[in-house]
C-alpha cells in the first residue's frame, strides 16, 4: 500500500494540474463563442498537457526506482522495507536485481488473470510463493528482527 501512495498522489496532482490550466471558455458548448479550433482538445492547455505528461514520468519514475532498482538491488521497496520483508532469489536467498524484479512486477498478471487464484495460491503452497514468485524463481522472506534497508551496507 505505501508503494502505491506517491503514484495516486502524483496521479491527482497530473489531473488538477491539467484541470487548473484548462481554458475555462471550453467548458460547456464552445460553438457559442466560436472557439472551435482553441478548444480542440477539451479545453486542454499547452502547460497543462506538459504538466500532465511531466507528472505520468514522474510517476513512471518512481516505480521503476522502487520496484525495479530498490527492490531488485536490495530486496525490499518502500513498503516491504517498512513491513520487514524481502523478496529473494528462491535458490541462493540474494536479492533479485533489476530484471527479475521488473519481470516479477510484470507477471503478477498471472495472479489475477485465473480468478486472484495466484494470490491464494501461497495460503496452500509449502514455500508461500504466488505465481509470479514461482514464475520468477522468487521468495518473499520476512526479516522479523528489523526492516529491511534497500542501500548496501558499505563501511
Amino acid at each position: 500500500m505505501v508503494d502505491v501512495v506517491p503514484v495516486v498522489v502524483l496521479a491527482l496532482v497530473a489531473l488538477a494540474l491539467a484541470w487548473v490550466t484548462r481554458n475555462p471558455l471550453c467548458d460547456g458548448d464552445p460553438s457559442i463563442r466560436d472557439l472551435g479550433s482553441q478548444c480542440g482538445d477539451a479545453g486542454s492547455t499547452p502547460l497543462g498537457w506538459w504538466s500532465f505528461v511531466a507528472c505520468w514520468l514522474a510517476m513512471v519514475g518512481y516505480a521503476v526506482w522502487n520496484l525495479g532498482l530498490r527492490q531488485g538491488r536490495g530486496g525490499a521497496s518502500l513498503g516491504k522495507g517498512l513491513l520487514g520483508i524481502r523478496v529473494l532469489d528462491a535458490t541462493t536467498q540474494q536479492p533479485i536485481g533489476f530484471t527479475r524484479s521488473t519481470v516479477r512486477l510484470l507477471a503478477h498478471v498471472a495472479d489475477v488473470v485465473p480468478l486472484l487464484l495466484g494470490v491464494l495460491w501461497p495460503l496452500w503452497d509449502r514455500r508461500r510463493q504466488s505465481f509470479s514468485d514461482k514464475l520468477a524463481s522468487t521468495v518473499v522472506q520476512r526479516n522479523a528482527l528489523t526492516p529491511v534497508s534497500a542501500s548496501p551496507i558499505t563501511n
